[in-house]
């Protein structure tokens, strides 16, 4: 990928594991040529979800939250963090 994405994917997460998983290879797989970011924003997850993106995905930014914060403020947390156009 350049240097500054065209697109940032902003994903929040809770205990969704291989839902979230599935959703990021998918985007790998369909993404086409376009320059992008992934983001995830884990909500205090139990499940090792930040973990295994980590480990499968080392390429995606993972946030994990201590706390749930709600989705609307983990949002904005990839927004702030986030570079696409």
């Amino acid at each position: 990928m350049e240097d500054k994405p065209e697109l940032s994917i902003i994903i929040v997460s809770y205990n969704v594991c291989q839902f979230l998983l599935n959703c990021i290879q998918s985007i790998l797989e369909t993404a086409g040529g376009i320059n992008y970011e992934i983001i995830v924003i884990d909500n205090a997850s139990t499940d090792s979800s930040s973990e295994a993106v980590r480990k499968t995905f080392p390429n995606v930014q993972v946030i994990p939250n201590k706390t749930n914060v709600g989705y609307a403020k983990a949002n904005n947390q990839g927004y702030i963090i986030s570079k696409g156009d």
